[in-house]
């Protein structure tokens, strides 16, 4: 299970590089100016460069303002992935329901082999509250989502 767990964070978290690259791209501020082709770079290409930084900080990625979605890994066996961030509405030792910002809520099943974290800890299902704030990855096999990772970051 760990091998598949880390194949669908890979394969995530490169579907998520592509968007953010993607994103940025597409909401890039066309005031900046693009770097000199010189070798050596000049006191304004440090400037420059700052103000890129500077606007990629104000603009942050896909992947932080993605409240839900899903994506389709290929491989030997491809397999369709869910994510979701939000809050969660019930609780129980064998499912979890989550309501995002924008309204749209989800019910996961919760097995032996999902993963629970608290405040960057492993955590059980017990630990899971009612109003907490979670990040949740799941496989999709039919209509059935099964967590594999539940990131509880607290009320």
């Amino acid at each position: 299970m760990r091998r598949m767990a880390k194949t669908i964070a890979a394969g995530l978290g490169t579907v998520a590089l592509a968007a953010a690259v993607g994103a940025g791209l597409a909401h890039a501020d066309p005031e900046i100016p693009a770097a000199s082709p010189s070798a050596t770079p000049s006191p304004t290409d440090k400037a420059d460069r700052k103000d890129r930084a500077d606007h990629i900080r104000r603009h942050p990625g896909l992947l932080r303002r993605a409240l839900h979605g899903e994506a389709t890994l290929g491989g030997e066996k491809q397999r369709l992935v869910v994510f979701q961030r939000g809050i969660v509405e019930t609780v129980s030792e064998t499912s979890l329901t989550v309501k995002s910002e924008d309204g749209f809520s989800s019910s996961y099943v919760l097995n032996t082999e999902t993963r629970i974290r608290k405040e960057k800890l492993d955590a059980s299902r017990s630990d899971i509250n009612v109003k907490d704030r979670v990040r949740v990855l799941a496989t999709k096999e039919g209509s059935t989502l099964t967590a594999i990772v539940v990131r509880d970051r607290g009320v």
